[in-house]
């Protein structure tokens, strides 16, 4: 009878285990590039909806006859200064009569739509994103 000696691991068994955690290895290294994409993803869209609240809370301060329909707020950039973190973000507000259906007015109904879009270029996925905030204002 002959006797096996398990007493150690060869060298076959020693490269397929380095095998098996390279690859597990290679493949965690694949991920992290795209996580970083999804976290910038997911901060220029947050501060792009802080930008659209705070666009919006401005507005409130007007009184609803100061608030002029139209375009108030052509799209354009938030900040000049290309070092500025804003500089990528542009912002546009219009203001709208609506009816108590909330469907688009010509005429005064003592309700205002105010409509805050927020764009900016994502350079991650390499397009332009949007994010929009809408509330209405009645008269008083």
């Amino acid at each position: 009878m002959l006797k096996l000696n398990n007493k150690g691991i060869t060298l076959l068994e020693a490269m397929i285990t380095i095998l098996v955690i390279m690859i597990g290895i290679l493949s965690l290294a694949k991920i992290f590039p795209i996580a970083f994409k999804i976290d910038k993803t997911s901060e220029q869209a947050t501060v792009a909806a802080n930008l659209a609240q705070s666009g919006l809370e401005n507005l409130f301060y007007l009184d609803y006859d100061n608030l002029t329909v139209g375009t108030m707020e052509v799209k354009n950039r938030l900040s000049n200064d290309p070092s500025d973190q804003f500089y990528n973000y542009q912002r546009e507000i219009l203001v709208e009569y609506v009816d108590e259906t909330l469907q688009t007015s010509i005429t005064d109904t003592g309700l205002k739509k105010l409509t805050v879009n927020i764009y900016w270029y994502n350079q991650a996925l390499k397009i332009e994103k949007n994010t929009q905030v809408i509330s209405l204002i009645s008269k008083k």
